[in-house]
């Protein structure tokens, strides 16, 4: 199934006439076969139906003139003298009626054994039961008639007797007459069902044979305008990228397309590979601008923003505190840095550098910027902060670095100096004040903080 959809155009729209030949195939042998089951169950309406209909017909005569003569009869209290040999009239009609009923036997059981009865076979089979047990009642009826007829008094248990037997008679043959209407209703409900199956078949033959080439003509439209959308999404992805400048977003390609038969989907994959290629291509550029930023942006010792990285923010923090968002400046420095490097080397410096650092990032928001000035001189931006926040900042930043205990590095201290923005304000002045507040701190002994005014 799946190398058929991967196929190509021609090989699918000459699979799909086939579908629609094979369609009208099966349609066309299906209306014969349903022609035929149609005509079988007409000719047993005419040769079994037709002729039931006909015995019912006169039994119900005969029933009617059965229940008549059971009306007079009893009305007239059974005497011979007022009736004219009433076992004579009921011996024709029971012979008129076992005519009947044997005729409806022999049309039963002549094509059960021709095979003629295809449907309710069990129901005719009941419907022989039911006449052999009317023959039965009969009988029954006849040998009850016959003692009253013989008595000179009949008395109330020959009269309920004889009316139980004529009861039973009567319902036996009600229980004929039902069937053999039922059986005619059924071949007859049958017909009409299988008629209308023939209609609905006919009518399929021709929707069904449009609907396929609709659906075809459908098919083939959707599969082109498909794979033209989805090279359309590429290139519109190549355009979004070069105009932002983003990595090509690349659509994933199902493994059973790795080698598409179809011409659309070659061009297709043709196009994937190159748009893959382009975005590894840019992926790669990005990086290595991403890089780059960080060498040209951070301290590579420290991790801090330098220099050049500071001259850019504090122009973006001034701009936004002369909109009246105000902001504050620490300027921090190791005590007696040189003396470290001196006793213990450049290599146990730059350790102290790395762990001054590594420590200041743990103390600030993730808003707040360290820089590295030069040297072991450092400086924080603390966005949104007045001056007595930005100091107790600052003088947790020193409890911090004094209570370390680190065998790696030599105990050391620092100093501090806070700033805050002021009305007109530059890069330069706010920077002034916060460098005369840290050397304050160290004509102050070192290891402490010093706001500015204070």
């Amino acid at each position: 199934m799946l190398q058929w959809f991967n196929a190509s155009l021609n090989r699918k729209i000459g699979s799909l006439f086939v579908l629609l030949l094979s369609f009208l195939f099966v349609v066309i042998i299906f209306s014969i076969y349903k022609l035929r089951l149609i005509d079988f169950e007409m000719k047993q309406v005419s040769e079994v139906d037709i002729p039931l209909n006909e015995v019912i017909g006169h039994a119900e005569m005969l029933q009617l003139k059965q229940h008549i003569f059971m009306e007079q009869f009893r009305r007239l209290g059974g005497s011979n003298e007022s009736f004219s040999s009433p076992e004579t009239q009921f011996d024709q009609r029971r012979d008129a009626l076992s005519t009947l009923l044997n005729r409806a036997v022999n049309i039963i059981n002549k094509n059960v054994e021709r095979h003629k009865i295809r449907f309710e076979l069990l129901e005719h089979e009941a419907l022989l039961s039911e006449i052999e047990a009317f023959h039965q009642h009969s009988d029954d009826f006849e040998r009850q008639l016959g003692h009253i007829l013989s008595v000179q008094n009949i008395s109330e248990s020959d009269w309920r007797d004889l009316e139980n037997v004529a009861f039973l008679l009567d319902r036996s043959m009600g229980n004929i007459l039902t069937q053999i209407e039922s059986l005619s209703l059924e071949a007859a409900k049958y017909t009409e069902k299988h008629e209308r199956e023939f209609m609905f078949i006919n009518g399929m033959l021709g929707a069904g044979a449009l609907v396929i080439g609709l659906l075809l003509t459908v098919y083939i439209i959707q599969v082109i305008r498909i794979r033209i959308l989805r090279i359309h999404h590429q290139v519109d992805n190549i355009h979004e990228s070069i105009e932002t400048g983003t990595p090509i977003k690349v659509s994933s390609v199902d493994e059973s397309e790795s080698n598409p038969q179809d011409e659309l989907g070659e061009l297709e994959q043709d196009l994937q590979k190159v748009v893959r290629r382009l975005s590894d291509e840019m992926v790669s550029r990005m990086e290595a601008e991403r890089q780059l930023m960080v060498l040209v942006t951070k301290d590579k010792l420290t991790g801090a923003y330098n220099r050049h990285k500071w001259d850019e923010q504090i122009k973006v923090s001034l701009d936004l505190a002369q909109r009246g968002t105000v902001f504050s400046l620490i300027m921090l420095d190791i005590d007696c840095f040189k003396k470290i490097n001196d006793q213990f080397g450049h290599q146990v410096g730059d350790a102290v550098l790395q762990f001054f650092g590594s420590s200041l990032l743990q103390c600030l928001r993730k808003s707040d910027l360290l820089f590295r000035m030069g040297g072991e001189e450092f400086a924080v931006l603390l966005p949104q902060q007045p001056l007595e926040k930005a100091t107790q900042v600052a003088e947790r930043i020193l409890e911090s670095i004094e209570m370390t205990d680190d065998d790696r590095i030599p105990p050391f201290t620092v100093s501090a100096g806070v700033s805050t923005y002021r009305s007109g304000d530059d890069d330069n002045s706010i920077l002034t004040r916060a460098d005369k507040a840290l050397y304050q701190s160290k004509l102050n002994g070192r290891n402490r903080v010093t706001s500015e005014g204070a």
